[in-house]
């Protein structure tokens, strides 16, 4: 991916948050963390959620995975409603602005927005655009472009600070390798098993480590040039008339993964997060935030 390259952003609800909020998002929806994929876990997550985002590492894999899933869907087809707002990516680390804007426009009728926002401007200019032009549009879009620089400095220099409880973790499609380094509670990390010999699902779900704060470890405390390269990317789910679509700027269409509700949304989307850890059972690098009612 040629071209701009932004700063990538944390993944870390406060970052995400505070983001939109400079976008002019009004904060009666707010992301959360996602602590696990069991029932009880689940359960600590807000109700109701209109959007969840998931972090998962770029591999060999994936990519397969990717170019097959691609190649079926062109032959075979698929049902994706018109309602979808769906955009490519462009800008290198750009997958979590990305993330967050999807999940914004399909649930924009749930939103209030601040007089004159970005956001809110930002979507109704492009409402009536083709993926590839929103993507253009946004290269341009230099309000949108300052206040996620704002974001990605903001955040490492909470994670680089003596005082700060978070290790920085920056993430966003790029071609390389930067580890990503995630924590758990005490709570959360008994359930998890090691990534080589988890057979059964039920044990592959215990690999579900969420990024939580912890004292400064000295993890990623310099902030990344522009020009270091990372292998984590954002993708968001989301609920349009009836359906759960993954939405992925780097692939050319929507994903539709069969019904949902507002009601399943969280669990539905779950599931889709799941198949992503199968694929790539020796990987810990996963996460997800939730998009929940405030």
């Amino acid at each position: 991916m040629e071209g701009q390259r932004w700063l990538p952003l944390e993944a870390n609800p406060e970052v995400t948050n505070q983001f939109l909020k400079q976008l002019g998002l009004h904060p009666n929806w707010q992301f959360v963390d996602v602590y696990g994929m069991d029932p009880e876990l689940l359960s600590m997550v807000p109700r109701p959620v209109c959007a969840v985002l998931l972090l998962f590492p770029i591999t060999e894999k994936y990519e397969v995975f990717r170019t097959e899933e691609e190649e079926k869907i062109k032959s075979q087809g698929q049902d994706v409603t018109s309602s979808v707002y769906f955009m490519k990516q462009t800008i290198s680390n750009a997958c979590g602005t990305i993330g967050l804007i999807h999940a914004i426009a399909n649930n924009k009728d749930k939103m209030n927005f601040e007089s004159g926002s970005t956001l809110k401007k930002f979507l109704e200019e492009s409402v009536s655009m083709s993926p590839e032009e929103r993507a253009r549009y946004l290269e341009n879009y230099d309000a949108i472009r300052v206040t996620h620089e704002t974001s990605a400095h903001e955040g490492q220099t909470e994670s680089s600070s003596p005082s700060s409880s978070q290790p920085h973790s920056s993430h966003c499609r790029t071609k390389a390798s930067s580890l990503c380094h995630h924590a758990s509670l005490p709570w959360v990390k008994r359930n998890h098993v090691g990534p080589a010999k988890a057979t059964s699902p039920s044990l592959r779900l215990r690999r579900w480590r969420p990024f939580l704060r912890l004292p400064s470890l000295g993890l990623h405390s310099v902030a990344p040039s522009l020009d270091e390269k990372v292998d984590l990317h954002f993708i968001a789910l989301v609920h349009v008339d009836g359906h759960l679509y993954e939405l992925d700027g780097r692939k050319p269409f929507p994903i539709n993964h069969g019904k949902t509700s507002d009601e399943t949304l969280l669990e539905d989307a779950i599931e889709v997060c799941k198949k992503f850890m199968e694929r790539d059972p020796d990987e810990l690098r996963f996460n997800a935030i939730a998009l929940s009612a405030a």
